[in-house]
């Protein structure tokens, strides 16, 4: 495959006060070589195989956990806790905090983080808490207030505890992104109930980014489905981070995980697929 070299401005000299061929001729060396190298190189990019030479930022991420809802009043992180593939584009922790106290392996929470959810296998911190403890099951407490078990038996008095929730996609470079995802809504109630999902950048809703859905309600034994996926286009400075955000109007209805399914054998479904793209930089407004 030919190689994509990048060209040099030529070493120019001064021009003699008077003719000489010698000079031209070298003049003219200089030139040939810097355009062979230009024509070459562009010649190349605009190939058929031109978008071997580009590289732009890029992420894909999903989730293989059921992510529940413990009030519909408010707004929930989507997690992503696997990387399948990235280059400047990563998932990085948030954290959250709550009030709580822990028995052998039961914690008490007392104070429900006042934004996001408690969930199981969140890593938790805090003071007299055993180093890699994690949350292992919900007993009362499905997200805010209640019971949950945790991975190691240790006393711990009521305290200020830190959980950690994998939902910041941090982009490297700056640019225009293009960010398309897919989650899978359940519905376990009788009815039909809808969820919303919309987008934040730096802690912050982007305006008109909201959607809707109405999921199907349980029939039989069978849980109502619905998979949702739209994308969005966000410019982005270098180091922004974006966040998948949802809420619902009723708790039966939560993002899941499927596990693989067999007659006929498919592959597991996971709660969440996000990928990231960079597809342009950002255009200065004089240019616009």
């Amino acid at each position: 495959m030919p190689i994509l070299k990048a060209s040099r401005a030529p070493n120019l000299i001064n021009a003699p006060q008077a003719y000489e061929a010698m000079y031209h001729d070298q003049l003219n060396r200089e030139l040939r070589v810097y355009f062979n190298t230009v024509d070459n190189g562009l010649s190349n990019l605009f190939g058929p195989r031109g978008g071997d030479y580009l590289s732009f930022s890029y992420g894909s991420f999903f989730d293989d956990s059921d992510q529940t809802d413990g009030d519909t009043t408010r707004a929930y992180f989507v997690r992503l806790n696997t990387t399948a593939a990235s280059l400047r584009v990563s998932i990085a922790n948030r954290s959250i905090t709550f009030t709580g106290s822990i028995a052998t392996t039961t914690l008490t929470v007392t104070v429900a983080p006042t934004e996001g959810s408690i969930y199981v296998g969140m890593p938790i911190t805090g003071t007299g808490v055993t180093a890699g403890t994690t949350i292992t099951a919900y007993g009362t407490g499905t997200g805010l207030t209640g019971t949950y078990t945790v991975s190691a038996s240790q006393t711990v008095s009521s305290t200020t505890i830190t959980g950690t929730t994998p939902s910041k996609i941090t982009l490297a470079d700056a640019g225009v992104y293009n960010i398309q995802f897919s989650i899978q809504l359940t519905n376990s109630g009788a009815n039909v109930n809808a969820a919303s999902i919309w987008v934040r950048q730096n802690g912050v809703d982007i305006p008109n980014s909201n959607g809707d859905v109405s999921v199907p309600a349980k029939h039989g034994v069978t849980d109502g489905r619905l998979i949702v996926a739209w994308n969005y286009f966000i410019e982005a400075a270098a180091d922004d981070y974006v966040e998948l955000m949802w809420s619902t109007q009723d708790s039966d209805i939560s993002i899941q995980h499927i596990a693989t399914q067999s007659s006929p054998t498919r592959p597991a479904t996971p709660s969440v697929i996000l990928t990231v793209a960079r597809v342009s930089d950002i255009v200065p407004s004089i240019y616009a």
